[in-house]
C-alpha cells in the first residue's frame, strides 16, 4: 500500500510540475530567449522553479597547466581572462574594502596578512595557479539554462619540487563574493 502512495504522490508531483512549466513558458512567450532569467547576483531571488543541483560544491580550477602535460587541461582554460580579477581583489583587500579569511581557521585577515602571505611568493601573483570556488548551481526548467552562483573563491599559489615543476598548490586566502 504505501508504493501505491508513494506511486500516486509521484505522479501528482510530476503534473504539478509540468503545469507550473506550461504556465511559465506561456507567461514568457513573449520575452527574447535568455530574458526569462536575466543574470543573477547572489543578493536575487530564485525563480519559481529553480532546482538546486548543487549546494557549497567545489570547482578547482588549474589556471596555469603545465604545457608539457595533458594538453585538455591547457584546452580547457584556454578563455580564461583572470589577471584583472585577481588585481581586483588584491586591491580591495589593500583598500580595506574587502575582507579575506585563512582558508584553514575561517579567521578574518588583515591587509598586513596579506601582504605577508604575498611575499612569501616573492610578490608575483603571476604565481597564483589555481582558482578554487564554492558555488551553488541550479536548473531553470522552463528556460532550460543552468545558472551558478559562486560564492567565495580561494587561490592557490603554485609550489615547485627542485626540478621547477608544479607539485602542489598552497591555499593564500578565501574571499567571500556577495
Amino acid at each position: 500500500m504505501s508504493k501505491t502512495v508513494a506511486s500516486l504522490l509521484l505522479i501528482m508531483l510530476l503534473i504539478s510540475c509540468n503545469e507550473r512549466g506550461r504556465q511559465l513558458k506561456r507567461e514568457t512567450a513573449s520575452e527574447p530567449a535568455g530574458a526569462a532569467y536575466p543574470e543573477l547576483t547572489v543578493t536575487d531571488s530564485l525563480p519559481p522553479d529553480a532546482i538546486l543541483i548543487a549546494g557549497d560544491i567545489v570547482t578547482e580550477v588549474i589556471i596555469k597547466p603545465d604545457p608539457d602535460g595533458d594538453p585538455w587541461e591547457t584546452e580547457k582554460v584556454a578563455g580564461y581572462r583572470g589577471a584583472d580579477f585577481i588585481s581586483s581583489i588584491f586591491m580591495r583587500i589593500y583598500d580595506g574594502t574587502m575582507t579575506v579569511y585563512d582558508y584553514h581557521t575561517g579567521e578574518a585577515l588583515s591587509a598586513d596578512d596579506v601582504k605577508k602571505i604575498e611575499h612569501e611568493f616573492g610578490d608575483d601573483r603571476s604565481v597564483i595557479g589555481k582558482l578554487s570556488f564554492t558555488e551553488d548551481w541550479y536548473y531553470f526548467p522552463s528556460s532550460n539554462s543552468l545558472h551558478k552562483r559562486a560564492k567565495s573563491v580561494t587561490f592557490g599559489y603554485e609550489l615547485y619540487n627542485n626540478l621547477g615543476k608544479v607539485y602542489a598548490y598552497r591555499a593564500a586566502f578565501r574571499a567571500d563574493l556577495h
